[in-house]
C-alpha cells in the first residue's frame, strides 16, 4: 500500500487542500500551532476512521462548516474516502469500487503505523497507553485472538456491572471466566514481548542504530501481566474484592496488561536520556510495523508527529538513512527543516497559518 495523494475539505484549520505524498519520505515542516499535525492526523483518520488527537470527532470540522471529507489515492488507483457530517457516523467509501467499508475493514485492509509525540517516550507512557500498543499489533499479528480479547471485554464489564449491583452470586460466576481466559491472554502478550525482544537483539533495525548507540545491547522489554503473576490469579480476586466492590471495578488482571523497558533489568527512564529513550520509542514503532508487514504483506505506512524533538542530529540520520534503505513510506512534521534539508530523498511541504486558515505550499 502506497499513499500518492491526500485531499481535504473543511478538515480543522484547512478548508482545501490537495498534496502528493511521497513513496519515500515527505516531511512537513512549519511553526507551532500552523496545522502540522493536522495532516498527519489527516492521513490516519482517512485510514481508520478515528483520530489520535480526540474521541470528539465532530471537532475535526472546520468552524462555520457542517461536514468534512478526506480522500486518500492509494498507488494502485483505489482509495478511501471519508465523510464526516455533524453529529453522524462517518461514512466510509472504497473508491476504486464504491463499496461501503466498516471501520473494521478499513483497519484491516489498510495499516497504519503512528509514532505520536506524547508516544515518543513509552519509558514514561501509563499502562493504557503501552497497552494500546500491545492490542494493535495483536490486532495484526494475532489475528485469531482478536475474540478472545473481545471475550476478555465481557468478562470486564460483566464483572464491574456485578460489583455495582452487590451481585455476589453472578460475580463467582464471572471470576470463574475471567480466571480461564487469564492464560490464554497472559500467553499472547508474553509471545508477543518475546518477539519484539528477539527482534530488539537480532534485527537489522537493531543493528542499525547501534553504532551510535551501543547501549542498545543491554535493552529488554518486560511484560507486566497486570497482577503479580507469583501469586495464584483466583487467590488474587479474592483478596481483591473488597477493594473492588467499594471501586465497582477490577483493580487486577489481564485487562490491567502492560509493559515495562529495562536496561541491565533497571528502569530505562531512570538511566536514558530523552533522547534515547526517543530512539528507544522509535525502534519499537519499526519493529511493531515490521511484525505488522510480516504477517499481513502489506507495507503499513509510517506517521511521526514531532520528530525533531529531542533528537539529536546523528540519530536523525540514522532513522533517515534507515527508512530510506527499506523504502518505507513515511509522513512526519517538524518545527525545523535544516537538519532534512540535505536529504535528496525527502520531500518537503511549509504550513503556515494565516488568521484562522493553514496552507500548504
Amino acid at each position: 500500500m502506497i499513499v500518492s495523494e491526500l485531499k481535504l475539505e473543511n478538515f480543522r484549520c484547512y478548508d482545501f487542500i490537495e498534496m502528493p505524498i511521497n513513496k519515500g519520505i515527505t516531511l512537513i515542516h512549519g511553526k507551532n500551532g500552523s496545522g502540522k499535525s493536522s495532516i498527519i492526523e489527516a492521513i490516519y483518520f482517512t485510514l481508520s476512521g478515528k483520530s489520535f488527537r480526540t474521541t470528539d470527532l465532530n471537532t475535526l470540522i472546520r468552524k462555520q462548516t457542517d461536514l468534512t471529507q478526506t480522500f486518500i489515492t492509494l498507488d494502485d488507483a483505489n482509495g478511501i474516502k471519508i465523510t464526516k457530517k455533524m453529529n453522524q457516523k462517518c461514512k466510509i467509501l472504497q473508491i476504486k469500487d464504491k463499496k461501503s467499508l466498516t471501520y473494521a475493514q478499513l483497519v484491516s485492509n489498510y495499516p497504519t503505523c503512528l509514532v505520536e509525540n506524547k508516544e515518543f517516550f513509552f519509558t514514561t507512557s501509563t499502562p493504557e497507553e503501552k497497552r494500546a500498543f500491545l492490542n494493535k499489533t495483536l490486532f495484526y499479528v494475532e489475528q485469531n485472538s482478536n475474540t478472545t480479547f473481545k471475550d476478555l471485554k465481557k468478562i470486564i464489564y460483566q464483572r464491574a456491572a456485578c460489583l455495582k449491583n452487590n451481585d455476589l452470586k453472578q460475580i463467582t460466576y464471572w471470576d470463574q471466566k475471567l480466571i480461564e481466559i487469564e492464560p490464554s491472554i497472559t500467553q499472547i502478550n508474553e509471545n508477543l514481548i518475546a518477539s519484539v525482544n528477539d527482534m530488539l537483539q537480532t534485527s537489522e533495525i537493531k543493528e542499525h542504530f547501534a553504532e551510535k548507540n551501543p547501549w542498545l545491547a543491554d535493552l529488554a522489554i518486560h511484560y507486566a501481566p497486570g497482577f503479580d503473576n507469583n501469586v495464584d490469579f483466583s487467590h488474587i480476586l479474592q483478596q481483591n474484592m473488597e477493594k473492588d466492590r467499594i471501586l465497582k471495578r477490577t483493580t487486577a488482571g489481564p485487562h490491567k496488561r502492560s509493559f515495562n523497558i529495562l536496561l541491565n533489568d533497571v528502569s530505562a527512564q531512570d538511566l536514558l536520556s530523552r533522547g534515547q529513550q526517543k530512539v528507544v520509542s522509535i525502534i519499537l514503532h519499526l519493529i511493531q510495523r515490521e511484525l505488522i508487514q510480516n504477517k499481513t504483506s502489506t507495507n503499513p505506512i509510517l506517521l511521526m508527529d514531532d520528530i525533531s524533538s529531542e533528537l539529536d542530529k546523528d540519530n536523525a540520520n540514522l532513522m533517515l538513512k534507515y527508512l530510506i534503505s527499506k523504502s518505507i513510506q513515511t509522513v512526519m512534521t517538524s518545527i525545523e527543516k535544516k537538519r532534512f534539508s540535505g536529504e535528496k530523498d525527502v520531500f518537503m511541504f511549509h504550513v503556515e497559518q494565516k488568521g484562522d486558515k493553514s496552507n500548504v505550499r
